[in-house]
């Protein structure tokens, strides 16, 4: 997903630049290489595809530094040209709507505002392979002995050409805040409120919100002991997890890489693990497949990946798998209770933490409630995506 790439990266840089040695460091003497990153995933949809670019940043920075005013453009072997322009500080968007073909080679080249060009090897399209299904599994986690909720995909190619893959996937869920009361009920012994309270009121009972897989998800089909048309396991929920407590979606992504890619990835991730991390042994700068022109023994750091992609989405309710069952818990507690101290009290109400909960009774005070409890916006957006089907 967005900035995978990016937080992967970041580890890696630190792994190699700050973990080099087993001794206590100084981390403000460490000497600092200032490279070039290039996040460049290129596929067979039709779209304007996006390139960012930015630069190795030190341990007293804590952002990437963009790589702004340079120009960037793919090639092909037939002399078709794909530009791309900066609408962004390192950010930069094809000018019009592409996909790569098959058999059919690309190259990447971008010169920067100081004058040197880079570019990559010249790449192909490894294959095109469309999932086949995409399922979900009620079972126990192997891992952790849970009962849950297994998310697999079935899109191996089974002549075996095809082997390598990567996953990323976008999980969607509604929010339906429990603790949420009507104030504006049709017919009631008060008069009701303004119409604009009213409409913003019904925009605080169901949300949804998405997040993106941050991890780097690869499987080489022909390791798995079942066989290459296997299906692989992308991802497990908890039974008790609050993301499956209404309703819940998923949109699977699956690339299909070449064997240079998924060996830069694959050690891409290696870097960023805690393990390897912190391990003794530290690996040595890795090059993708993108070198500088003007100076051979200058260190890039990125990959021009191109990639076939194809994706599906399922939904499924709570319900659909544990029939009269109890929902998993909420996101927050929502239980009311009382704040004692008035000031304590105003600080929590201003801050959005906590809401009024109820009608306080004569002499007592006001109950309160986590805030997420009475409006679900507090978790996610009122808006309803345009993919969703209830």
């Amino acid at each position: 997903m967005k900035h995978t790439t990016s937080y992967y990266i970041t580890w890696m840089l630190i792994s190699f630049f700050v973990l080099n040695c087993t001794e206590p460091l100084n981390l403000n003497s460490i000497a600092f290489e200032n490279l070039l990153v290039i996040e460049a995933i290129i596929t067979d949809e039709v779209k304007q595809h996006e390139i960012n670019l930015s630069r190795t940043f030190s341990l007293e920075e804590f952002t990437p530094s963009p790589e702004s005013n340079a120009k960037v453009v793919i090639t092909d072997n037939s002399q078709n040209t794909y530009e791309f322009e900066e609408t962004d500080d390192g950010k930069y968007i094809a000018t019009t709507a592409f996909g790569i073909a098959p058999n059919t080679d690309y190259i990447l080249s971008i010169t920067t505002k100081d004058g040197k060009v880079y570019q990559s090897q010249p790449t192909q399209l490894p294959g095109i392979v469309p999932i086949n299904d995409l399922y979900a599994s009620k079972e126990v986690n192997p891992d952790t002995g849970n009962l849950g909720m297994t998310i697999y995909v079935d899109g191996f190619d089974p002549s075996g050409n095809s082997k390598h893959y990567r996953y990323e996937y976008e999980e969607t869920y509604k929010i339906i805040a429990p603790s949420w009361s009507n104030p504006c009920p049709p017919i009631g012994d008060k008069p009701p409120p303004p119409p604009e309270v009213c409409a913003e009121a019904l925009e605080m009972e169901v949300c949804y919100n998405t997040i993106a897989s941050d991890s780097i998800i690869q499987v080489n089909s022909g390791t798995l002991s079942q066989g290459s048309t296997s299906p692989f396991r992308v991802i497990t929920i908890s039974r008790d997890n609050a993301i499956i407590r209404t309703r819940y979606s998923i949109l699977v992504k699956q690339y299909v890489q070449s064997i240079g890619a998924h060996t830069f990835y694959n050690v891409l991730n290696k870097f960023s693990s805690s393990e390897n991390l912190f391990s003794q042994n530290q690996p040595g700068f890795f090059s993708g497949n993108v070198f500088a022109v003007n100076n051979s023994s200058e260190k890039v750091i990125g990959y021009f990946d191109i990639s076939s992609v194809s994706s599906k989405r399922i939904f499924f309710n709570f319900s659909d798998f544990f029939p009269n069952e109890e929902l998993p818990p909420y996101f927050v507690e929502c239980s009311s209770f009382i704040i004692d101290d008035i000031n304590v009290f105003n600080e929590r109400i201003e801050s959005g933490e906590v809401s009024p909960f109820g009608d306080p009774l004569p002499n007592e005070p006001q109950a309160v409630i986590n805030t997420g409890c009475v409006d679900c916006r507090v978790l996610g957006s009122s808006t309803k995506p345009d993919f969703w089907i209830d």
